[in-house]
């Protein structure tokens, strides 16, 4: 057998002591064997926890929609207040994802939903939809600034009534 090599079987603790290796504690194993009863009766609270953990993976989920809020921004700033496809396609994608993320509300946050976190899903829910309603607000922003927004009262000419000539001047 070579010098580097240990043989497990003929080990007797008598004869050597191997070290334990570097970060090792002897008491963390212990208290895993000994914690088996521990564990037993913390079972009750796993529930009360999965419940508080699937509240706040719905946080989580309602507040996603927010990361993407400067992203967007940015892609507004970048692509000018001209009518030209790109920008038009962002402005477009603005209105149309939101749109589809709030219809599809129920199913983002169904893998949450319990008896115990159907209150609690609430606000959850109202956060995602305010926050989809804000990036919908950043798109009328969009369309304000490429001059598609009729506000202005030449927008509406096509509506007022056409003023009646009191006199005619001929020659």
């Amino acid at each position: 057998m070579a010098n580097w090599s240990i043989d497990y079987a003929s080990i007797n603790s008598n004869k050597k002591k191997i070290s334990t290796p570097v970060g090792f504690e002897q008491g963390a194993l212990l208290n895993t064997k000994s914690g088996s009863k521990s564990a037993k009766q913390s079972t009750p609270q796993e529930g009360h926890n999965d419940t508080a953990l699937k509240i706040r993976r719905a946080w989580d989920v309602a507040w996603g929609p927010a990361k993407s809020i400067p992203m967007n921004g940015f892609m507004l700033y970048m692509t000018g207040n001209n009518v030209q496809i790109f920008s038009v396609m962002i402005t477009a994608m603005l209105f149309f994802n939101p749109a589809k993320a709030i219809m599809s509300l129920n199913q983002n946050f169904s893998r949450f939903e319990s008896k115990e976190t159907a209150a609690e899903l609430i606000m959850p829910k109202l956060l995602f939809i305010g926050l989809q309603v804000v990036t919908m607000l950043l798109g009328v922003y969009k369309v304000n600034a490429m001059g598609l927004l009729p506000t202005t009262t030449s927008d509406w000419l096509a509506f007022l009534p056409h003023k009646q000539v009191l006199e005619y001047v001929a020659l």
